[in-house]
C-alpha cells in the first residue's frame, strides 16, 4: 500500500482538487480542514476518484492539532508527503489591518507549515517523502507595488516568508530523502474562497482552473522527485518546463 498524503485546506479549492487528483492515483489521502461538514463531501469525491479518504477536521492554528493529525495517519500506516494548501488571504488596507489579522494569517500560512514539516519529517523517518507548500505571486517583491496586490500585503508577506523558509531548508532535508518544493498557481484561481475578492481593477486577469493546479500539486507530492528539491514551481508551466 502506498504511503498516505496529508492535504490541508482539503474541503474546497486547490486543496480539494489536489486530494481528488491523489485519489485518482489510488492513494490514501488525509483530508484536513477546519470545515468539518464540507470535508464529508470532499471525502466522497476522493473516494469516487478511487482514493481512500481519511477525514480529520482541525484548526491549523493549534499546533497540538497538527501533531495529532500526523499521529492519526501514522497509526493507520505510513506517511509519504504533506501538501499545505490551507491559507488565509484577507483583503485589507494598512488602516484596516490589526495585529490580530497578522497573527491569524501567519499562523495558518506560515507557522502551520513549519509545524507540519517538523512533525511530518519525524514521522517519515529514513524513507523520506515530500513537502509541498502552496505559495503565491503575491509574495514576490515585484508585485508589492501592484495596486491590486497592495490590499493583500499580509497574505503576500506570509507567502514570502514561506518561500524563503521552505527553499532554505530544502538542501538540508534532501539529506533525509525529503524533497521540499513550493508551487504557485501562476494565475488567478476561482474558488469559493476567492469569490469574495473584488476583481474590478483586474481587466486582463489571467486565470487557471483549480483542477489544473491540483493535478500539478498531486504529481509533485506523489513521490520524492529529487531534481525538484528547492524549486519554486509554477502550475501554469506544468507539463511544459517541469512535470509530466
Amino acid at each position: 500500500m502506498l504511503p498516505a498524503i496529508i492535504v490541508t485546506g482539503a474541503a474546497a479549492g486547490i486543496g480539494l482538487e489536489t486530494a481528488i487528483a491523489l485519489g485518482e492515483q489510488g492513494r490514501t489521502v488525509a483530508l484536513c480542514d477546519i470545515d468539518g461538514p464540507m470535508l464529508a463531501a470532499a471525502a466522497a469525491r476522493v473516494r469516487a476518484a478511487g482514493g481512500e479518504p481519511v477525514v480529520i477536521a482541525g484548526d491549523l492554528r493549534d499546533e497540538h492539532a497538527i501533531v495529532d493529525l500526523v499521529r492519526t495517519i501514522m497509526s493507520r500506516g505510513s506517511l509519504g508527503g504533506i501538501v499545505h494548501s490551507a491559507g488565509l488571504f484577507p483583503q485589507l488596507s494598512f488602516a484596516e489591518s490589526e495585529l490580530e489579522d497578522l497573527d491569524h494569517v501567519m499562523a495558518v500560512n506560515f507557522r502551520a507549515a513549519f509545524r507540519l514539516a517538523k512533525a511530518g519529517v519525524a514521522a517519515m523517518g529514513s524513507t523520506g517523502g515530500t513537502l509541498v507548500f502552496l505559495t503565491s505571486g503575491a509574495g514576490l517583491l515585484e508585485m508589492a507595488s501592484d495596486p491590486f496586490q497592495q490590499h493583500f500585503s499580509l497574505y503576500g508577506a506570509s507567502k514570502a516568508a514561506l518561500d524563503r523558509w521552505a527553499l532554505g531548508i530544502a538542501r538540508e532535508l534532501l539529506e533525509a530523502n525529503v524533497v521540499v518544493s513550493t508551487i504557485t498557481p501562476g494565475a488567478f484561481v476561482r474558488t469559493s474562497g476567492t469569490a469574495r475578492i473584488d476583481l474590478e481593477e483586474m481587466a486582463d486577469l489571467k486565470e487557471i482552473d483549480a483542477s489544473a493546479v491540483g493535478k500539478a500539486v498531486a504529481w509533485l507530492a506523489s513521490e520524492p522527485r529529487m531534481h525538484l528539491s528547492g524549486c519554486r514551481l509554477n502550475a501554469t508551466e506544468f507539463g511544459e518546463t517541469w512535470g509530466e
